[in-house]
């Protein structure tokens, strides 16, 4: 596995453990809003690495609860690690399970949330990331004309690109305010090319390769683009930079300063999630068969990039989903 691909489960670092109401002051403070959790509430543990515009936050509750939040200052997408959950706001719910992402908060968007215990990483967007991500690709748009028609990923392909973004992202260590910026406005630009909204449907600049000949963050969304609809395909390296107009050399190193990763560790990390979505949903007869479908023919290294990404065996994942 190349070192430049991020574990999906964050460390067991914790910066609080505890129950009952210390739990719930604890989290509300964390997301700054009356999220109201009820239920036993057992031991709920949380942590969470800061970038001003984005946080990324692991959290673990190990027994069934409710929440009835209050709207949340700022868009927070939740990946489901393990356990169940199910999510309300507007009048659509959604249910979900380990491997899944859903929009789940934002802007004058309360919501509830019941589940049996799980764990979870979540992905907080300021006003700021995403202002700074409309501004880009639609100028005369305003943060606050946003509006989502669906919480959940458009397609299989964009919410593991999403993941496979948000992986390489949060173990990223941005030190200057544009670095720390720079982060917040490429996931803002994820985020909003994986959620389906007002804002993508204007937004006609994305894919032309705006300053896409230089290192910048402009090249890599397109790059990811290309990624997300043609991950089933036999793409090279070449392929993809001759899509992006640029040289496999300039890719590679735009890569690396964005993602910390280059386009063929991106590209793996995109296939490993998809391969993990068919393996928990049992719609294919083998691992074997999964894994080829995705390009992965070599059984052992397959296996061990599975297990260093999602820390268990992919016999595993069908197993459950077969049981």
């Amino acid at each position: 596995m190349p070192h430049s691909i991020s574990k999906r489960v964050p460390s067991g670092t914790y910066d609080f453990e505890g129950v009952g109401d210390d739990a719930r002051a604890w989290l509300d403070r964390a997301y700054g809003t009356s999220l109201r959790l009820s239920g036993r509430v057992g031991t709920v543990r949380h942590s969470r690495v800061d970038h001003g515009t984005v946080a990324f936050d692991h959290l673990l509750i190990d027994s069934a609860f409710t929440v009835d939040s209050d709207p949340m200052p700022a868009l927070v997408v939740v990946d489901l690690i393990g356990g169940d959950s199910q999510y309300s706001r507007e009048e659509v719910t959604s249910r979900n399970r380990d491997g899944d992402s859903v929009l789940v908060a934002g802007w004058d968007m309360p919501f509830t949330n019941t589940s049996h215990g799980f764990e979870v990483r979540t992905t907080t967007l300021t006003t700021e990331a995403v202002t700074a991500a409309v501004e880009e690709l639609v100028p005369d748009c305003s943060w606050q004309q946003i509006s989502f028609s669906s919480y959940v990923p458009r397609t299989p392909s964009a919410g593991a690109r999403w993941r496979a973004t948000v992986d390489q992202l949060s173990h990223r260590t941005p030190t200057t305010a544009a670095e720390k910026a720079e982060v917040g406005r490429l996931l803002a630009q994820t985020l909003l090319q994986t959620f389906p909204n007002n804002v993508m449907a204007r937004a006609s600049r994305l894919d032309r390769g705006s300053g896409s000949r230089d290192a910048t963050p402009s090249l890599v969304r397109n790059a990811m683009h290309l990624i997300e609809v043609r991950a089933y395909e036999d793409l090279k390296l070449d392929d993809l930079a001759s899509a992006c107009g640029v040289s496999p050399r300039a890719l590679q190193y735009a890569f690396r300063r964005h993602l910390d990763c280059t386009p063929m560790d991106y590209l793996r990390r995109v296939r490993l999630d998809l391969v993990r979505r068919s393996l928990r949903e049992g719609s294919v007869p083998s691992v074997t068969d999964a894994a080829a479908r995705l390009g992965f023919f070599n059984p052992g290294r397959f296996a061990s990039s599975y297990r260093a990404v999602f820390d268990e065996n992919p016999r595993d994942t069908l197993q459950r989903a077969t049981s």
